[in-house]
């Protein structure tokens, strides 16, 4: 199993603020999701070569989790800081929720409007900066303005870890999610994953985690994207530490 820290030298199959990432027929998703990182998933299991799942950052919330004011638009994919996707058979990212999940454009609050301009603007300069210098720098609201540079990931593979995002929100109806007591317990062996999530009984694996702000002016302090091969589902949720 690969795991490694730190990422600062591109894999093959990876892909920067990648485009064409979602499906025509949800081309407003662009509106609500940032593409990080294209990753062909062979380099984490070999067999799955040629299926490239992007790493996405929510321009959502402004504060709190995503989703957690548009619990009416939740369903069996998609609920309080839980997002999913089907990757299609051309690699783009169709969402299995509804619109309405997404506030967007459409909230009201002038400190909210201001975060959307300022998650939109520091990506721009991030992949303007990728692409003159070829590697990726972040203009973090936390800065001096100036772009700092930054590992593409902060984690690639390795097993599902704990963190607080596995109980921040309850999991979508379409998966479980198992939880193993800390290394302590005496029933706990080493062997054991963390965490395990399932869809009809089918495994995740850990694909990737990062920190939204190594890409954009701010984000959450890990996103997870895990993936799981049968229904081929992309997985998202964040780690607000």
């Amino acid at each position: 199993m690969i795991h490694q820290t730190e990422l600062r030298d591109l894999l093959p199959g990876m892909v920067p603020f990648a485009a064409d990432v979602f499906p025509d027929d949800q081309a407003w998703l662009s509106q609500h999701l940032l593409p990080l990182l294209k990753i062909d998933l062979g380099v984490l299991r070999p067999e799955l070569a040629g299926q490239a799942a992007t790493l996405l950052c929510p321009i959502e919330p402004y504060e709190g989790c995503i989703g957690e004011t548009t619990e009416e638009h939740h369903n069996a994919f998609t609920g309080t800081n839980w997002i999913a996707f089907e990757l299609t058979s051309d690699n783009r990212m169709r969402f299995l929720g509804e619109e309405g999940y997404f506030i967007g454009d459409q909230v009201q609050d002038k400190h909210a409007l201001k975060h959307i301009t300022e998650m939109r603007g520091s990506y721009s300069k991030a992949r303007a900066y990728f692409q003159q210098h070829g590697r990726l720098a972040s203009y973090s609201r936390y800065g001096d303005g100036e772009p700092g540079e930054q590992a593409w990931l902060d984690t690639l593979g390795g097993a599902i870890s704990y963190g607080n995002w596995t109980e921040t929100a309850e999991i979508p109806a379409a998966f479980e999610i198992s939880i193993l007591p800390p290394m302590h317990d005496r029933d706990r062996t080493a062997d054991m994953e963390d965490v395990t999530i399932t869809r009809d009984g089918n495994k995740f694996f850990a694909v990737a985690e990062v920190a939204g702000y190594n890409w954009c002016a701010t984000g959450a302090d890990a996103i997870v994207m895990l993936y799981e091969p049968e229904s081929r589902t992309v997985l998202f949720s964040y780690d607000w530490s």
